[in-house]
Protein backbone atom coordinates (compact mmCIF):
# COMPACT_ATOMS: atom_id res chain seq x y z
CA UNK A 1 0.00 0.00 0.00
CA UNK A 2 2.84 2.33 0.87
CA UNK A 3 4.58 1.66 -2.46
CA UNK A 4 1.36 2.34 -4.36
CA UNK A 5 0.81 5.72 -2.67
CA UNK A 6 4.46 6.69 -3.31
CA UNK A 7 4.15 5.70 -6.98
CA UNK A 8 0.83 7.53 -7.36
CA UNK A 9 2.16 10.72 -5.75
CA UNK A 10 5.30 10.59 -7.90
CA UNK A 11 3.21 10.16 -11.05
CA UNK A 12 0.92 13.03 -10.03
CA UNK A 13 3.91 15.29 -9.30
CA UNK A 14 5.49 14.50 -12.70
CA UNK A 15 2.21 15.24 -14.47
CA UNK A 16 1.83 18.59 -12.71
CA UNK A 17 5.43 19.63 -13.38
CA UNK A 18 5.25 18.70 -17.06
CA UNK A 19 2.34 21.11 -17.47
CA UNK A 20 4.50 23.97 -16.18
CA UNK A 21 6.94 24.03 -19.08
CA UNK A 22 7.43 27.41 -20.74
CA UNK A 23 6.70 27.67 -24.45
CA UNK A 24 8.71 30.29 -26.29
CA UNK A 25 7.98 31.50 -29.79
CA UNK A 26 10.20 32.96 -32.47
CA UNK A 27 9.57 36.69 -32.82
CA UNK A 28 10.15 38.30 -36.20
CA UNK A 29 9.61 42.02 -36.60
CA UNK A 30 10.06 44.53 -39.38
CA UNK A 31 10.56 44.16 -43.11
CA UNK A 32 11.72 40.77 -44.32
CA UNK A 33 13.81 41.46 -47.42
CA UNK A 34 14.78 38.34 -49.34
CA UNK A 35 17.63 37.88 -51.76
CA UNK A 36 15.14 37.63 -54.62
CA UNK A 37 13.57 40.98 -53.74
CA UNK A 38 16.93 42.65 -53.27
CA UNK A 39 18.06 41.42 -56.70
CA UNK A 40 15.13 43.26 -58.28
CA UNK A 41 16.27 46.61 -56.86
CA UNK A 42 18.73 48.65 -58.91
CA UNK A 43 19.94 52.22 -59.20
CA UNK A 44 17.64 54.57 -61.04
CA UNK A 45 14.35 53.08 -59.78
CA UNK A 46 11.90 55.59 -58.38
CA UNK A 47 10.31 55.38 -54.92
CA UNK A 48 7.06 53.86 -56.21
CA UNK A 49 8.90 51.03 -57.96
CA UNK A 50 11.02 50.28 -54.88
CA UNK A 51 7.92 50.35 -52.69
CA UNK A 52 6.18 47.92 -55.06
CA UNK A 53 9.02 45.41 -54.68
CA UNK A 54 10.00 45.81 -51.01
CA UNK A 55 6.87 47.30 -49.50
CA UNK A 56 6.72 50.38 -47.32
CA UNK A 57 9.89 51.11 -45.35
CA UNK A 58 9.85 50.55 -41.61
CA UNK A 59 11.56 53.89 -40.94
CA UNK A 60 11.62 57.16 -42.83
CA UNK A 61 13.81 59.99 -41.63
CA UNK A 62 11.45 62.94 -41.00
CA UNK A 63 14.22 65.42 -41.82
CA UNK A 64 15.47 63.56 -44.89
CA UNK A 65 12.67 61.93 -46.91
CA UNK A 66 15.27 60.60 -49.36
CA UNK A 67 16.47 57.90 -46.95
CA UNK A 68 14.46 54.74 -46.35
CA UNK A 69 15.38 52.11 -43.77
CA UNK A 70 14.18 48.52 -43.99
CA UNK A 71 14.90 46.94 -40.61
CA UNK A 72 14.33 43.34 -39.56
CA UNK A 73 14.91 41.58 -36.25
CA UNK A 74 14.63 37.89 -35.50
CA UNK A 75 14.54 36.67 -31.91
CA UNK A 76 14.57 32.88 -31.83
CA UNK A 77 13.01 31.10 -28.88
CA UNK A 78 16.43 30.17 -27.56
CA UNK A 79 19.35 32.18 -28.87
CA UNK A 80 20.51 35.67 -29.67
CA UNK A 81 18.65 38.31 -31.62
CA UNK A 82 19.67 39.02 -35.20
CA UNK A 83 19.09 42.54 -36.58
CA UNK A 84 19.50 43.53 -40.23
CA UNK A 85 19.17 47.02 -41.68
CA UNK A 86 19.04 47.96 -45.35
CA UNK A 87 19.25 51.67 -46.08
CA UNK A 88 18.18 53.08 -49.44
CA UNK A 89 19.34 56.54 -50.49
CA UNK A 90 17.34 58.45 -53.10
CA UNK A 91 18.32 61.55 -55.04
CA UNK A 92 16.31 64.78 -54.95
CA UNK A 93 14.32 63.70 -58.03
CA UNK A 94 13.30 60.45 -56.27
CA UNK A 95 15.53 57.93 -58.08
CA UNK A 96 17.50 55.32 -56.14
CA UNK A 97 21.14 56.32 -55.71
CA UNK A 98 22.65 53.69 -53.40
CA UNK A 99 21.95 50.76 -51.10
CA UNK A 100 23.87 50.34 -47.86
CA UNK A 101 23.60 48.46 -44.58
CA UNK A 102 23.48 44.68 -44.17
CA UNK A 103 23.23 43.95 -47.88
CA UNK A 104 26.09 41.42 -47.78
CA UNK A 105 24.31 39.43 -45.07
CA UNK A 106 21.39 38.95 -47.46
CA UNK A 107 23.47 38.13 -50.52
CA UNK A 108 25.37 35.42 -48.65
CA UNK A 109 22.20 33.55 -47.67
Amino acid sequence: MRTFSFLASTLLLCTILSACSIYRVNVQQGNVVSQKELAQIHKGMDKAEVSAVLGAPLLQNPWNSNEWVYSYSDKPAYGSTTVRNIILHFSQDGSLQSISGDVTALTNK
